[in-house]
């Protein structure tokens, strides 16, 4: 006996395809409302702009080795790396890492929260690939520099890496050596888990992996 009609199929896959339809046009919407605009100013916040031309090189081939290194080369995300993480997990018995692309960090902290489900991780991946098909990589990695969180004291919040320069060094970005760039791209995996003055070891641990990466690998962009 036959559950349902070709004709009730049809009608259930149309209307599946519409409500899909809207909904990626509603986080289309949000999207290029949020990145068309300049940054918001949040009286909590402290933030400074710099252009993607302005933050050193070194910097920029730090963060890409440490957080995407396939940044211009994906579309929002990266598929090669989500499967090697699954597959870690599955036939491995590795722990499941994080697969996140620099585009789907800054669709998070600027759109979603920060709750952990998949859910939340789907719509993540779907406006990233909407973003990327909208804006340029250099507006995206400039966007997220100005803006990823690095710093806290009280109730001001220190966002991106030229506030986060000034906060831990007294330097304008530009005026970085090497091992502070690293420490700033250190300190993105936690600000409070690798906070200088409370866990001076962890952090110098993981500035030396990635000062050690920095000149190990090939340049991402020269």
């Amino acid at each position: 006996m036959q559950l349902f009609s070709k004709r009730q199929v049809k009608i259930v896959l149309i209307l599946l395809l519409v409500v899909l339809t809207v909904y990626m046009i509603h986080l289309n919407n949000q999207v290029k409302a949020e990145f068309s605009n300049p940054l918001k100013r949040l009286n909590n916040v402290t933030l400074i702009e710099y252009s993607i031309d302005e933050y050193p090189k070194d910097l920029i081939n730090m963060l890409l080795l440490v957080e995407d290194q396939s940044f211009y080369n994906h579309h929002g995300i990266d598929v090669k790396e989500i499967a090697r993480v699954f597959y870690g997990y599955l036939f491995e018995d590795k722990g499941l890492r994080g697969a996140s692309t620099i585009t789907q960090q800054l669709i998070k902290n600027s759109l979603l929260s920060r709750e952990k489900t998949l859910s939340r991780k789907a719509e993540e991946a779907l406006m990233a690939i909407l973003l990327e098909a909208s804006f340029e990589k250099d507006l995206i990695l400039e966007r997220y520099m100005n803006t990823v969180y690095l710093a806290q004291k009280g109730d001001m919040a220190f966002h991106g890496f030229a506030s986060g320069s000034l906060f831990y060094f007294d330097k304008n970005v530009e005026d970085l050596n090497l091992e502070e760039m690293a420490t700033l791209v250190a300190l993105l995996k936690g600000p409070a888990f690798y906070n200088p003055g409370n866990f001076p070891d962890r952090l110098n641990k993981r500035v030396n992996m990635i000062m050690s990466m920095h000149k190990k690998y090939k340049r991402i962009i020269n």
